[in-house]
């Protein structure tokens, strides 16, 4: 690599032929453009392929999910790319849908004791009662209902009370029950400020049945 101090070529930038110029601590410099190295290898075929399945996955909830509920507590990402990260693993070409996470946080769950398909219907239902340290029949419990099949994101209407016990979630009646992972979660309001979320805890999740 030769450094260009001065001269008729003054600083370099960019590629020109087969050199490229740029600059590295104050001095200019140029070298041989090299094609950099793309083996694609076995193992980053399925690392790109992981990705890919997790981001498709990932697109259909960021308005309704990441948005509203994961962004805020995120520091130095996005919740779409702090979900990547921690769900980009599970996305082998068979991922085990129930183990995926959604939501983030350390609210006490509403976990899912069940999500019954009748006709164009998932009914999804935890225990009303099931507050933990944190946790208040007054929290919010909202869901989301992935159909495996065709990549499809249902979301219901509004969230409800934790002490409520289930909501339902609208999908194509002619659909299959084993289609569908079903996806819930608790959120936390300020009692002074009843728009301004404080808290949410980690989804859980369950397969759809009849």
């Amino acid at each position: 690599m030769a450094i260009l101090r001065s001269g008729i070529l003054g600083h370099t930038s960019g590629k020109v032929a087969g050199v490229v110029g740029g600059k590295w601590k104050d001095k200019s410099y140029i070298r041989e453009y090299v094609i950099p190295a793309n083996p694609n290898t076995t193992p980053q075929q399925e690392q790109r392929s992981k990705m890919s399945d997790c981001v498709a996955f990932a697109k259909g909830i960021v308005g309704q999910i990441f948005n509203q509920y994961v962004d805020k507590f995120q520091k130095s990402m996005s919740g779409f790319n702090y979900f990547i990260s921690q769900n980009i693993a599970i996305f082998d070409g068979s991922p085990a849908w129930n183990t995926i996470v959604i939501t983030f946080g350390k609210l006490w769950k509403a976990t899912l004791t069940g999500a019954v398909k009748a006709s164009d219907v998932i009914t999804l239902a935890w225990d009303p009662t099931s507050v933990g340290n944190n946790g208040s029949t007054a929290d919010r419990i909202y869901g989301a209902v992935y159909d495996t099949v065709t990549g499809l994101w249902y979301f219901p209407s509004s969230e409800v009370d934790r002490s409520v016990g289930t909501m339902t979630v609208t999908v194509p009646a002619a659909s299959a029950a084993g289609d569908y992972m079903c996806f819930l979660f608790a959120s936390k309001y300020s009692l002074t400020s009843p728009t301004l979320l404080e808290m949410v805890s980690d989804s859980t999740a369950l397969a759809a049945s009849n």
